[in-house]
């Protein structure tokens, strides 16, 4: 699997990136993994990276959101360790 670039992310809608999220946790449950290069897609990330969400996150989820939606180096990860957002933010 080749690493987000630029084109790709300047691809996605909401709409698509809210499918790639749902299609990651789809494998997660099935338990099937994405066939990548992790050191690959580290070099090829090494000028720039083009994440295509930021998922936010608590700082002690037990699970990683990475892994959860396997999107290692696709997303942005932002953790918070206490209730800073409520739902009337959104």
């Amino acid at each position: 699997m080749k690493a987000q670039t630029k084109e790709t992310q300047d691809l996605m809608t909401p709409t698509t990136a809210l499918q790639e999220l749902k299609d990651g946790n789809q494998r997660f449950i099935e338990k099937k993994q994405l066939n990548r290069d992790l050191l690959q897609q580290v070099s090829e990330t090494s000028t720039g990276q083009f994440p295509f969400a930021t998922v936010l996150s608590c700082i002690d989820s037990r699970v990683s959101s990475e892994l959860i939606l396997t999107k290692e180096l696709e997303i942005f990860l932002a953790y918070e360790s206490l209730e800073i957002l409520s739902m009337k933010t959104f």
